[in-house]
């Protein structure tokens, strides 16, 4: 807990400036369709995860399972042009999370099934870990599909299960070094 300390003070105060703490973890009420707790990345994890995407001016970033949006926060302060999308199936923390953002143009909170719900225009996708392995391969499926950006690529943050990927040959893996060494995190591309 001590050790943790200064960076969850850093984290808080960084969350202050978008309008509220964002600390701990939401036990989720939908584990039933493969949904995890949501919880939030550690802002000094996010440089390092979004650099090997090489964001630009006119990418659509979307966080996947967006939860509380502390990327979304981070996302604004680096990226305050782009449009932003946050995916959360917890219609409470969508509410939340979007009252929170209402403020920002460019950003739209949707509440739903992420796989249903991604933007074809979508081009740099984030999930910190939000479900299953079952809906991983759903989210796999649909980031493949006809119609999507082809300039599309998915961080992977604490990559649970890396395998879905890893072992399909329609994708290509970089492994993303965090310097906290916290989680193990991918970028993901399709093949070819």
């Amino acid at each position: 807990m001590l050790r943790r300390a200064p960076t969850t003070v850093r984290n808080a105060i960084h969350d202050r400036r978008y309008g509220a703490f964002l600390g701990g973890s939401v036990k989720t009420r939908f584990g039933h369709l493969g949904a995890y707790n949501a919880s939030n990345t550690a802002y000094e994890d996010l440089p390092p995860l979004f650099a090997p995407a090489d964001v630009g001016p006119g990418d659509v970033l979307v966080d996947v399972g967006v939860g509380k949006g502390r990327a979304i926060n981070w996302l604004l302060e680096r990226y305050p042009a782009n449009r932003i999308v946050g995916i959360e199936l917890d219609p409470e923390i969508a509410e939340r999370t979007r009252a929170r953002l209402r403020r920002f143009e460019n950003v739209t909170i949707l509440t739903g099934d992420a796989v249903e719900l991604l933007p074809h225009d979508g081009t740099v996708f984030f999930l910190f870990n939000p479900f299953d392995e079952s809906v991983v391969r759903r989210f796999a499926a649909a980031f493949l599909a006809e119609g999507m950006h082809p300039r599309r690529r998915a961080i992977y943050h604490n990559a649970k299960h890396a395998q879905v990927f890893h072992d399909d040959p329609r994708f290509v893996v970089d492994e993303i070094e965090l310097p906290s060494g916290s989680f193990r995190s991918m970028l993901i591309r399709p093949a070819g």
